[in-house]
């Protein structure tokens, strides 16, 4: 019998991220409207909760296990981060994947990772940047544009996947470490965006920019994906936090206008109105249970499986769509006052639309399962 209840630990977690959430509901509004305005690493409230993330260390025997317990807070939280992550997506595949030389050198970096470019958003087999090898000075020289790169202005520099020279007509992916200040490498700032404005979003230029030997990582592409069975469907909760986020405050505000929801009533006796709220409900619990159910399996089996591969898209999938619908059909219910910038209802709407696009569009992930469903490899099934 499979057991879905939550321990006292877990429920621990869950209230203090509520709290904190609520805390910092009131800086929302400003970087939303400051998009070029970097968040700080922790904000003065920092000082007066506790964080979370040592709570969640602290009480690990007491919670459903800490890949579990850390996708509990990402359900939670929809507004800023009262303290940021100490780690990027690059620097966890140079943990996994660099010799003991590169971690002793460049261990203490954070670092973004550097995937998209320019026509090569959702296919990474499109990446066009290029990487040479100049046995004169044992240098490598990269070039390529990389864009819509998360973490990268509170970073020290990024993990940068590029395409190698053509041995037997095939351009193997490449991975390199670039830290910020190198030659060649011209910041372009924070990227404008329709919502998660308070998302450390840049784009950069590699422009004959030369690194070290040292500096290639043995990570090919099927290495450096690895990293994303686990990240897609934290990124699935993340955006399901916000629909449900603009989820409450819909309830909330038709129950002030008197059209609240009795749960106990027959079918028969809802109106239309409360139907589409507990279909909406449903919706967001079953996508809660499938991105739980992914961690539940990367926490028995990490993220290197093909089973683990499918949850993690299956998941991102139902998440990215669920949090376009539940926040459409939201703004659809409240009307006008839905877009008044008195409230942050118009925000959520703007930043979950995202969700079903970056980490792997929804059309890609579902690509994903049916390649496993049917025994289809990527070149039959594309």
């Amino acid at each position: 019998m499979i057991d879905f209840s939550l321990t006292a630990g877990d429920r621990r977690l869950i209230e203090a991220t509520r709290l904190e959430n609520e805390t910092m509901r009131k800086h929302a509004r400003y970087y939303d409207q400051h998009e070029d305005e970097l968040e700080p690493a922790a904000f003065p409230e920092a000082n007066e909760l506790p964080d979370k993330m040592a709570l969640m260390r602290e009480i690990e025997d007491q919670t459903s296990g800490l890949i579990i317990a850390e996708s509990l807070i990402d359900l939670e939280y929809a507004d800023p981060r009262i303290r940021h992550s100490e780690h990027g997506l690059g620097d966890m595949i140079v943990r996994y994947a660099g010799t003991p030389e590169q971690l002793e050198r460049f261990g203490h970096l954070v670092l973004a990772i550097a995937l998209t470019e320019p026509g090569a958003g959702s296919d990474p087999m499109a990446i066009t940047g290029s990487a040479r090898y100049d046995e004169a000075t044992g240098e490598w020289v990269l070039n390529g544009e990389k864009i819509y790169c998360s973490k990268f202005g509170q970073a020290d520099g990024a993990l940068v996947l590029l395409r190698g020279v053509a041995e037997g007509g095939h351009r193997p992916f490449l991975a390199f470490i670039v830290e910020k200040g190198i030659p060649g490498l011209v910041q372009l700032g924070q990227v404008k965006k329709m919502g998660i404005r308070n998302w450390d979003t840049e784009d950069f230029v590699l422009q004959d920019c030369r690194v070290p030997a040292i500096n290639k990582v043995d990570a090919d592409f099927r290495k450096t994906m690895v990293v994303f069975n686990g990240t897609r469907p934290k990124v699935a909760a993340i955006g399901l936090a916000i629909a449900r986020t603009l989820l409450d405050f819909t309830r909330d505000k038709l129950k002030e206008a008197g059209l609240g929801v009795d749960y106990a009533a027959g079918r028969a006796k809802r109106s239309q109105l409360e139907d589409r709220l507990l279909r909406l409900e449903a919706l967001h619990e079953a996508t809660k249970l499938s991105i739980l159910n992914c961690k539940w399996r990367e926490q028995h089996e990490g993220t290197n499986t093909g089973a683990t591969k499918v949850d993690a898209a299956i998941a991102k999938a139902l998440g990215g769509g669920a949090a376009r619908r539940i926040t459409q059909e939201c703004m659809e219910m409240l009307g006008p006052l839905g877009l008044s910038e008195e409230f942050l209802a118009e925000k959520w709407f703007r930043d979950a639309r995202i969700f079903d696009i970056f980490e792997g569009a929804g059309e890609v992930n579902r690509l994903i399962v049916a390649r496993w469903l049917l025994d289809y490899s990527s070149k039959e099934l594309n």
